[in-house]
């Protein structure tokens, strides 16, 4: 039954008790553990008088080690993968300047696969929960095709790290879904990822309000590179992008729920996120945007069940337009300099790309030769991670290596191969999260269902704007979310 009614039950609502953790490490500390941790905290209280930071350091060891010993292996995984969801939108900025490659995301996705390689070799139950099996699958078909193209390419390094990224962020969406086959938990993972997200917010207020940014959105020389927004996400391209990929989660709380302080933070979320990705002056974002309201009114109008929501979606609509088409065009509510109102003109676009100059020259170039190189390579594709080294070394470089396009990546790296697999994981999670927004009798799976479908229609079209995606953990955290919703409706078809 169609249903993407009213409903006063929140996305964080109190759930029943949790269960499905699987084996714990065991009932108690065994005696000889026990005697070993009782020295373990003698020595660091000793320790401690003459090293404070030493002492202190292994008494925080031989706490972890107590804490895990009495902690289900099932529930450290969770923790672990809601700090990696975290950590993964934070990125580079969690880096010390000293080596800016070894970043909390890194460190964490590393721990979190290994973990699991542990915890398999230790013959503990895994089973991917319905819903999700078919996704997963074409992400691991891909993953192995990836890995065979590395036999093929001509920088093996680059080929091989492409590959690495690949299976570690099909890692953190899978796991991402893992966590979502538990109501409780799905809302937990949430109110994490809207933590990231004011995180975020939070810090572009404070660089448009200092005019200072991050070292992650400094060039080679330490200049900054950027005159706007970046966040955490280097650029304010990248940062427009994983605010057209949030938004979706504000809008669909007041079409979704009718709790006043529901509608309430939805309203202000999307504000939020309308406001700065005006300021960050991405054209790309502004185009996700609008397929997003787009999309949100065709689904909710065309539930027959539920049709009256049609105006709870025009009114999030029309708020949204009325914030941000005015600063578009230089006259709303929020001021824009002039070379911010310039990057939204699509006129100035269809010019560059007419004459082959500017960013839309650049980009039409980019788009003939990766169409090109596929047609050298049969179709095959040149290899994971390829594309830019290829491009790189044309006679016609456009002096931009990167595509700048995730699709025309895929295609030009993996072939028709790689292309194939992800057309269909991309639009398998557009049918199961259309399926979840409409079927859904639980108001989480539609509110899960419409937001990430709301999700995929942004990034269909956001994904022409960062230079790669590869490691863009916005659009890995939105595939995460989609199948999540697909194993939240799997679940309830089950009760």
């Amino acid at each position: 039954m169609s249903t993407l009614g009213q409903s006063t039950r929140g996305p964080v609502a109190a759930e029943g008790p949790d269960t499905g953790d699987g084996p714990a490490r065991g009932g108690g500390i065994p005696p000889r553990l026990a005697a070993t941790i009782g020295v373990a905290a003698l020595l660091a209280g000793a320790l401690a008088v003459f090293q404070p930071l030493l002492g202190l350091g292994l008494a925080v060891i031989v706490l972890v080690v107590v804490v895990l010993q009495a902690t289900p292996i099932p529930a450290i995984g969770r923790v672990l993968l809601g700090l990696t969801a975290v950590a993964a939108v934070a990125g580079p900025s969690l880096a010390a300047p000293a080596i800016p490659w070894l970043f909390g995301f890194r460190i964490l996705i590393v721990l979190l696969g290994m973990g699991l390689v542990a915890y398999l070799l230790m013959d503990g139950p895994l089973t991917l929960p319905a819903g999700l099996p078919r996704p997963a699958a074409l992400l691991g078909v891909w993953l192995a095709w990836s890995v065979l193209s590395i036999g093929w390419s001509a920088d093996v390094i680059a080929a091989a790290r492409w590959s690495l990224f690949l299976a570690m962020m099909s890692l953190l969406a899978i796991g991402i879904a893992v966590v979502c086959r538990e109501p409780r938990r799905a809302r937990r993972l949430l109110w994490a990822l809207g933590g990231a997200f004011a995180a975020a917010c939070l810090v572009a207020l404070a660089e448009l309000a200092t005019g200072r940014h991050l070292p992650s959105a400094r060039g080679e020389a330490g200049q900054d590179i950027i005159f706007g927004a970046a966040s955490f996400f280097g650029n304010e391209n990248n940062f427009a992008i994983f605010l057209a990929l949030a938004m979706p989660w504000f809008l669909a709380l007041p079409v979704v729920y009718r709790d006043a302080r529901l509608r309430i933070l939805g309203t202000a979320g999307a504000l939020v996120s309308g406001g700065f990705l005006v300021l960050t002056g991405s054209k790309t974002a502004l185009l996700a945007f609008g397929i997003v309201l787009l999309v949100l009114l065709v689904v909710v109008g065309a539930d027959r069940q539920q049709r009256g929501r049609i105006v709870a979606a025009g009114a999030v609509a029309a708020v949204a337009i009325l914030l941000v088409v005015p600063s578009v065009l230089g006259t709303g509510l929020i001021p824009l300099d002039q070379r911010t109102v310039t990057k939204f003109d699509f006129g100035l676009l269809a010019q560059q790309v007419e004459t082959g100059q500017g960013s839309g020259g650049v980009r039409t170039a980019l788009l003939e030769e990766g169409l090109g190189l596929v047609g050298q390579t049969g179709g095959l594709g040149v290899g994971a991670g390829q594309a830019e080294v290829e491009v790189r070394a044309l006679d016609s470089f456009p002096g931009v290596g990167n595509l700048h396009n995730w699709w025309l990546e895929v295609l030009v790296n993996g072939g028709i191969v790689a292309f194939g697999l992800y057309l269909a994981f991309f639009f398998g999670l557009v049918r199961g999260t259309f399926r979840a927004a409409r079927r859904g009798t639980d108001p989480l799976v539609r509110y899960f269902g419409l937001a990430s479908l709301l999700g995929l229609a942004a990034w269909a079209f956001g994904s022409l704007g960062p230079s790669t995606a590869i490691h863009y953990a916005p659009m890995w955290i939105t595939f995460g979310l989609a199948m999540g919703a697909m194993v939240l409706l799997a679940r309830e078809a089950r009760r």
